[in-house]
């Protein structure tokens, strides 16, 4: 990758960068820029979608919530994907929370606008549902993810994808927001982060985790990071 097309893909949607350039071009003039802020909710469960995003930075969790107000991530999206698949499938309801994690900015759309672009162009459709399928089994793998494998596993991989999607070392992660994220006690995710720090993958400081050593935090990670970023990367091209 020239380090020209690096920098684009860093600052850009790379589901739109996907796209011959021509047709990149001709759809900006539908897409307006919003700024993302950490908490923001997108997207309640039931919602309907009226908007579809493309992050250009940031990352967004789509969360699954119980009843009592427990929540678990399921999904996350950055730059390498888009907020709003209902539009996609030609559905309207949300079935998850859809909510900012760390700030960044991203492309809005309208939803029928998209839906009218789709039609005239086979092209963004091809890209898009590719990205749904590779989105559902981000879900699906997710499920079994947080069923079998570790809280170290699942942290890991929490920590990678947060650093692929931030493309930057300094994490802005409290101990109690992962707990949340990953459905488990506090404690449990301060005595893997302690064993992290220790093993010198990781130096936690309060409010931030800084990546020290991530090839051997893709060793520790469960091998759902890698089945998830394979999938994006086979049809992306960045």
């Amino acid at each position: 990758m020239s380090s020209l097309k690096a920098r684009e893909s860093q600052l850009s949607n790379r589901l739109l960068l996907a796209l011959p350039r021509p047709e990149h071009e001709r759809l900006l003039p539908y897409f307006e820029l919003v700024r993302l802020t950490p908490g923001r909710i997108l997207y309640d469960v039931g919602d309907t979608v009226r908007h579809a995003y493309f992050p250009r930075s940031g990352m967004i969790s789509l969360l699954s919530i119980t009843q009592d107000g427990r929540t678990v991530e399921v999904g996350m999206v950055g730059n390498e994907g888009m907020i709003g698949l209902p539009t996609v499938l030609r559905c309207n309801v949300v079935p998850y929370q859809v909510m900012v994690q760390f700030a960044g900015n991203a492309l809005r759309i309208s939803a029928n606008a998209l839906k009218a672009q789709m039609s005239r162009n086979t092209q963004l459709q091809e890209i898009l549902l590719c990205y749904t399928h590779a989105l559902l089994i981000q879900i699906a793998q997710s499920a079994a993810c947080n069923r079998f494998h570790t809280v170290e596993g699942r942290l890991c991989r929490w920590l990678l994808v947060s650093h692929d999607r931030l493309t930057t070392d300094t994490l802005p992660l409290t101990q109690e927001f992962l707990s949340h994220m990953l459905g488990v006690p506090r404690t449990s995710v301060t005595a893997v982060a302690r064993l992290l720090q220790e093993q010198g993958l990781i130096r936690y400081r309060r409010g931030k985790i800084i990546v020290l050593n991530r090839a051997r935090l893709e060793i520790h990670s469960c091998e759902c990071y890698r089945l998830v970023r394979n999938e994006i990367e086979q049809f992306l091209v960045a």
